[in-house]
């Protein structure tokens, strides 16, 4: 994500942390942690990543942002994710030709994932990693049309609004609402951090909480608090940590492309004893991290440049 155009805003190092261990954790779940102690929780790394943007987002808005620049906004974010996506996309299907004999993918199904339409129609993402830029997608509207309100006096009612439909209303799986209270958490921090803690806020926070446990689940709740403490500590820049957050969105793109693919293939043709299973796992992970540093560098860091050069009026 992007840093803020706002000069009066700085960046905040704790937000390296969660993009870090959110992609990481992530990765190493789909590499093989499905099987392993701990690893097997490296899918909540998303609840993770929910929040962040929650509060990212809305810190890298300008503070006179209106409706007026909802489509400066929009056109960043498409120039930032759109392009990195969709070329990940084509990667997908190329490797799937290659391994798989006569492939044969549903045009229709890839074509809606160019809008993040599967995500409207409740149809399955080619990668599963998917779904959750479908629902980012979803928030960016969203808060392009209610970042103007959610700062007024009674902004913070519109939070608990939105969050409190899926206890009344039916939404389909793919949907943001269903996910909103852990974005409603990250903005309501935001809040708090240009406007100070109040009474106020910290009552909107125990009731989000409270609503990300009976619309989620304890699991996902704990992994939203995780992410908020790391952004409320005291924690310092470390270039290990810097690393792993820069390369974080291209890993979470091709990891299960490049990685997962590796790790399926090698097993397939090695023994299954430890020592060897340790290797393909491994491996599988080295490999993703180098291929996602040449994808940031020659896709993604490309994309985030010219979405800087997107100025607000």
């Amino acid at each position: 994500m992007p840093r803020t155009d706002a000069p009066s805003k700085i960046y905040i190092e704790q937000v390296d942390y969660i993009r870090a261990i959110a992609s990481v954790s992530v990765a190493l779940f789909h590499l093989g942690g499905k099987v392993l102690p701990g690893l097997k929780f490296g899918w909540l790394g998303v609840q993770m990543f929910f929040l962040l943007s929650g509060f990212i987002i809305c810190w890298s808005i300008p503070n006179n942002y209106d409706w007026s620049m909802a489509r400066t906004f929009i056109l960043k974010r498409i120039t930032r994710i759109e392009p990195p996506f969709i070329i990940s996309v084509i990667l997908l299907l190329a490797v799937q030709y290659i391994l798989v004999p006569n492939y044969k993918p549903d045009w229709i199904n890839v074509l809606f994932h160019f809008a993040y339409l599967n995500s409207f129609f409740n149809q399955p993402y080619l990668n599963p990693v998917y779904w959750t830029l479908g629902v980012e997608f979803q928030f960016y509207l969203l808060i392009a049309v209610i970042f103007p309100l959610i700062n007024k006096k009674f902004g913070f009612l519109i939070l608990i609004a939105i969050s409190i439909i899926p206890l009344f209303v039916n939404i389909p799986a793919l949907g943001l609402i269903n996910v909103f209270p852990g974005f409603a958490i990250g903005i309501c921090l935001f809040l708090i951090r240009v406007n100070s803690l109040t009474l106020k806020y910290s009552l909107t926070l125990l009731i989000l909480i409270v609503l990300t446990f009976l619309i989620e689940g304890p699991l996902q709740t704990s992994a939203t608090l995780i992410a908020f403490l790391i952004l409320i500590l005291p924690i310092k820049s470390n270039s290990f940590i810097r690393f792993f957050s820069k390369i974080s969105f291209s890993l979470y793109l091709t990891h299960d492309i490049i990685g997962s693919t590796f790790v399926v293939h090698v097993g397939s043709l090695l023994p299954k004893t430890f020592l060897w299973k340790a290797f393909e796992f491994s491996s599988g992970c080295i490999i993703s991290v180098l291929f996602a540093y040449l994808f940031y560098l020659m896709i993604e860091k490309p994309f985030f440049l010219l979405s800087k050069k997107i100025k607000y009026r």
